[in-house]
C-alpha cells in the first residue's frame, strides 16, 4: 500500500455516491454524487432501472478525482456497497444486455414456486433467485451479474461477486458455493454466474486505461464489498460482540455480531460472514423513513418539532408502505396499521409513526437478543437517524442511550472496508481507529413512562393478529 486514502462507492437506488476517507483518522477528504434513473414499474409487481451504473460510477470517480486534486494520487483502494439482490444480463465481459431486476422485483414468482417444488428447499417469489431463474428463461445471456459486480467488471476486468451481495440467491458463504441444487432447478448454467469470493477481498488492480481515464494513479486496488446494511454496520462500527446498529433509511435494518451463524424466526433472521470470521446477523424490516415520504409531510423539520411538543402518542402504529414484512416476523400478509382513540391529525399521526417505528426497532433488537445476539452498545445510522426528535424517541424506546456517528454512510462504511483489506486490519480494529461518534442521545426520562405503555399496546396488537409468535 501506497496511499493513505480509499475510496468507498455505494449504489443506492437513486444515486451513485463516493466518499473519499483518510486510512488513520478516519476523515471525510473528499466526496461526490450523481442520480440514477428512477426506477420504472413495467407490469404489477416488476421494478428495474436503466443499466447505466458503471458509467455512472466512472463519472462520480472523475468528479471525486477532481475534488481531491493532487491528493487523488493517495488512494490505495476502493470498495463498493449496493442494495442485494439487483441482478442483470451481461455479456461475456459483464457489459449488461438489458435491464437490472431490482431486489423487489416479482417477475420471478412462478420459477421460485418451481425451484421450490424440485429442491424442497423454499425460494421466496422476490429471492436473488427467483429473478436469475426468469432471466435464465427469458433472457438467456453469458453471464447473470449483480450490479456491483458489473462495476467491479468496469473496474478490472474480473467477472466476480462476493457472499454478502449474493447471499439471498442461496450460497454458502463459508464455502463461497453456488446452490448446484437450487441453481440447476432455476435453469441457471452455473458456468453464466461469477466467481464468489469473501468480501475483503483484494480482487484485482483498476486497469491501467481506466485509472488514467478516472484520474487515479496505477496499483488502485478494488476490494471485494458487501451489502449497504452490511456497509452501514461498519459505519457504526457496530462490529465487535456487544454492538448493533439499526440503520434507519428508506427501510429499517439492525444488524448485530455472534461468533456463530443466527438464522431463526422463520427467515427473518439471516448472517453474513465478515471478513474476520464473526458473523453479522440481522434482519430488515419494510418500516422505515420511507413512510414518512409516503404520507407526504411537507415539512419534516416542523413536523419534528411538532411530535416533541405533543409526546408519545395514544395511538398505536405500525407503519408500512404496502402489504408484507419481513423482520422482526414474516408475515406476507401483513399490513400497516393505525388504531387509538379518534381519526389523527396529520401531525398526530406524524408522531404515532415515529413511535411506531421505534417500537419495532426495539421488537427487532429483543427478538435478536432471544436468539443470543447482544446489545449493549447500540449505534444509529441511515437518513432518519439525522432527526434529533427521532433519535430521542428511539433511545427513550429502547431505555438507553444510543450513539450516531459522525459518517453514518454505506460509502464511509465500504471506505472502511477497503482499508482493512489493505492495512491488514481486522474490520473491528479499522473500524475503531476510523468511525468517530457526532453525539450520544440520552433517553427522555419524560417520555419513557407512556413508550413503555406504547410499545405493551403494540406487541399485544401483533399477538392478537397472530403475527408475533416465539417460534424461533
Amino acid at each position: 500500500m501506497t496511499g493513505e486514502l480509499v475510496v468507498g462507492v455505494d449504489l443506492a437506488t437513486a444515486a451513485v455516491r463516493a466518499t473519499a476517507v483518510r486510512i488513520g483518522t478516519g476523515d471525510v477528504v473528499a466526496t461526490a454524487a450523481a442520480p440514477l434513473p428512477v426506477p420504472a414499474v413495467p407490469a404489477p409487481g416488476c421494478q428495474e432501472q436503466p443499466p447505466v451504473h458503471a458509467a455512472a460510477v466512472r463519472s462520480v470517480l472523475r468528479e471525486l478525482t477532481t475534488r481531491l486534486g493532487a491528493r487523488a494520487a493517495d488512494v490505495a483502494a476502493l470498495a463498493v456497497t449496493a442494495t442485494s439482490g439487483s441482478v442483470v444480463a451481461t455479456d461475456g465481459d459483464g457489459v449488461p444486455r438489458g435491464p437490472v431486476l431490482l431486489y423487489a422485483d416479482q417477475r420471478g414468482a412462478a420459477h421460485a414456486g418451481r425451484v421450490s417444488a424440485a429442491t424442497g428447499r423454499p425460494v421466496g417469489a422476490s429471492s436473488t433467485l427467483a429473478r436469475l431463474a426468469w432471466l435464465a428463461a427469458s433472457d438467456p445471456a453469458a453471464r447473470y451479474l449483480h450490479v456491483p459486480d458489473v462495476v467491479v467488471a468496469d473496474l478490472t476486468g474480473r467477472l466476480v461477486t462476493d457472499t454478502s451481495h449474493a447471499l439471498k440467491a442461496g450460497i454458502d458463504p463459508v464455502t463461497a458455493r453456488w446452490p448446484a441444487d437450487l441453481v440447476a432447478a432455476a435453469g441457471v448454467p452455473e458456468t453464466a454466474l461469477p466467481e464468489l469470493v469473501h468480501p475483503g477481498t483484494v480482487v484485482g488492480e483498476v486497469r491501467p486505461d481506466v485509472a488514467a481515464a478516472l484520474g487515479l494513479a496505477r496499483g488502485v486496488a478494488v476490494v471485494a464489498g458487501m451489502t449497504d446494511g452490511c456497509t452501514a454496520q461498519l459505519a457504526a462500527g457496530a462490529v465487535a460482540p456487544g454492538r448493533t446498529a439499526g440503520v434507519l433509511g428508506t427501510t429499517l435494518v439492525l444488524k448485530g455480531v455472534a461468533a456463530a451463524e443466527v438464522t431463526g424466526f422463520g427467515g427473518a433472521v439471516y448472517s453474513h460472514l465478515a471478513p474476520d470470521g464473526l458473523w453479522w446477523p440481522g434482519g430488515a424490516s419494510n418500516t422505515g423513513a420511507g413512510v414518512l415520504a409516503d404520507a407526504g409531510v411537507p415539512d419534516l423539520a416542523a413536523a419534528d418539532a411538532e411530535a416533541a411538543r405533543q409526546g408519545p402518542s395514544p395511538w398505536t402504529a405500525y407503519p408500512l408502505p404496502g402489504t408484507g414484512e419481513r423482520f422482526p416476523f414474516v408475515r406476507p400478509e401483513a399490513t400497516g396499521f393505525l388504531v387509538g382513540p379518534s381519526a389523527p391529525t396529520p401531525q398526530q399521526r406524524h408522531r404515532a409513526v415515529l413511535d411506531g417505528v421505534a417500537f419495532v426497532e426495539r421488537l427487532g433488537l429483543e427478538r435478536l437478543a432471544a436468539l443470543g445476539v447482544a446489545s449493549t452498545d447500540h449505534r444509529v445510522v441511515g437518513g432518519g437517524s439525522g432527526s434529533a426528535v427521532w433519535s430521542v424517541i428511539r433511545a427513550s424506546v429502547l431505555g438507553r442511550p444510543v450513539t450516531r456517528p459522525a459518517e453514518p454512510s454505506s460509502a464511509f462504511g465500504a471506505a472502511v472496508l477497503a482499508a482493512a483489506a489493505v492495512t491488514g486490519a481486522p474490520p473491528v480494529a479499522a473500524a475503531d481507529r476510523m468511525v468517530r461518534a457526532a453525539e450520544v442521545v440520552d433517553p427522555d426520562p419524560g417520555q419513557a413512562g407512556p413508550l413503555e405503555e406504547g410499545y405493551r399496546r403494540l406487541v399485544t396488537e401483533l399477538h392478537r393478529r397472530g403475527w408475533l409468535d416465539d417460534v424461533s
